[in-house]
């Protein structure tokens, strides 16, 4: 009988052909081996499941699973079932994880017997993988469960996110009615169990593109409120209505999404990239007003930047 592995990485697959023998690779490539990485074809349309199976051929550690669409949900519960391993990573077919990723988090939670998930800091990246500016979510276990409080799911990010997989089973896994924003759900739940945790370190590239689960889901603040309400009363909290709480900033078109990433870039100091995006944002709308403003606005920090990056 084959040894269980340490951990199993679930990674969902939809259409993402693009960007997922590098999102593969970046696991294939971890210091820390002992792993089966679990790639769930959500029913793709694409080249998806031939470049699974490719990379299969190339390495045992992958189990291929290839079923109809049902969604992400779907998609992570049939990963879920078929996972051996003590932990559980969570992994997307169209990001790149460090190479020390997984050996930094098992060392932490070896160290955490309370922590039942642990996530880490990311750096957001264009389309193209051009680095944008790191995004780092509160460490502490308080700080972390009052963002869950507020509605924030980013308050760990999951692609990034190691569990335990005994939790994940008592609390009953990933719920379908919560679908695009199964993460949150499933973090309020766990608090039950134990604390959450993020690492200080940026594990992640956490790819950003206009067709992303975060610029098209639209408003959930119903379902948010309703999943926070539990939360929020055991803190003491009111609970919140679903008006009360913030609406989505994510962009939606590509034009939009591209200024964003120019301006998120440019805070970043990563002026090429800031720079490519202010130009693809006006590419794909040349009569908008704030997207000249935005290419503008790059071009003058390009000009005052003591190293100016090359075009």
């Amino acid at each position: 009988m084959k040894t269980p592995p340490t951990i199993s990485v679930v990674m969902p697959v939809y259409n993402a052909a693009r960007y997922l023998a590098q999102a593969v690779e970046s696991i294939l490539a971890q210091t820390f081996r002992d792993f089966e990485l679990i790639a769930v074809d959500d029913g793709s349309t694409d080249r998806s499941l031939a470049i699974l199976q490719q990379l299969a051929e190339r390495d045992s550690r992958i189990v291929l699973i290839s079923r109809p669409n049902t969604g992400i949900v779907g998609a992570l519960n049939d990963g879920l079932e078929a996972a051996l391993g003590t932990y559980v990573a969570r992994m997307d077919g169209d990001d790149v994880a460090e190479p020390t990723r997984f050996e930094r988090q098992l060392a932490f939670l070896k160290t955490a017997p309370d922590c039942v998930a642990l996530g880490t800091a990311v750096c957001f990246t264009d389309p193209e993988g051009r680095p944008l500016k790191p995004y780092r979510p509160p460490t502490s276990p308080d700080a972390i469960e009052a963002e869950l409080a507020e509605g924030n799911g980013g308050a760990l990010i999951h692609p990034s996110v190691v569990f335990r997989r005994k939790a994940l089973r008592v609390c009953g896994g990933y719920r379908a009615q919560y679908n695009f924003i199964e993460d949150l759900d499933l973090y309020v739940r766990l608090l039950r169990i134990g604390r959450l945790a993020n690492l200080p370190n940026i594990l992640l590239a956490y790819r950003q593109h206009p067709r992303s689960v975060n610029h098209v889901i639209g408003d959930r603040s119903r379902q948010i409120a309703e999943i926070i309400a539990p939360l929020r009363q055991s803190r003491g909290l009111p609970v919140l209505a679903a008006e009360a709480l913030p609406r989505s900033s994510f962009p939606t078109g590509v034009a939009a999404c591209r200024r964003k990433w120019a301006l998120d870039a440019a805070e970043g100091g990563n002026l090429a990239a800031a720079w490519a995006n202010a130009l693809l944002s006006v590419g794909a709308n040349p009569f908008s007003v704030s997207n000249w403003g935005c290419l503008r606005y790059i071009r003058d920090l390009r000009r005052t930047s003591p190293n100016p990056p090359a075009s």
